[in-house]
């Protein structure tokens, strides 16, 4: 039988808030309910910035991630800054393509995927170039994200 007759079996909000609590103890942590945010520090390697990013997820839902400081910030050059929805929030993973799902941990995915964006972002910034590979929203791809995840 094929994986589509499998229902995905969401993990339950505490097992997430839990989680990130033991994974992550340096992020303060607002509940209730269904919904949790949670803000803390991320730093992609010794050499870099500490970056404090604001995570929220809605049971069920994909998390959405903002870097809220220091601000992401176009090169020098000009041009908009790669795999970005709009304000500050970073394209982690392929909307609908199976990278999230509400059976895995915040913990262990959106954290360290926010990482090595962020090593990504700090790389471009200094070279130019974007290394993280993946598909790049396009500007309507950008708008129409932002709508349905804001």
């Amino acid at each position: 039988m094929g994986a589509n007759y499998f229902k995905i079996k969401r993990l339950p909000m505490v097992h997430q808030v839990f989680a990130m609590k033991g994974i992550h103890p340096r992020f303060q942590c607002t509940s209730k309910g269904n919904h949790a945010i949670w803000i803390g520090p991320v730093k992609p390697s010794a050499m870099s910035h500490e970056y404090q990013v604001r995570i929220v997820y809605e049971f069920g839902d994909s998390p959405k991630v903002w870097v809220l400081s220091p601000a992401l910030k176009p090169r020098c050059d000009g041009g908009r800054i790669p795999h970005v929805y709009g304000g500050p929030r970073p394209c982690l993973y392929l909307p609908n393509s199976g990278e999230w799902r509400p059976d895995r941990y915040i913990a262990d995915t959106i954290i360290p995927w926010t990482s090595l964006w962020l090593y990504y972002y700090e790389v471009w910034h200094a070279t130019g170039e974007w290394l993280g590979g993946g598909v790049h929203p396009e500007p309507q791809d950008v708008k129409q994200e932002a709508r349905d995840h804001d």
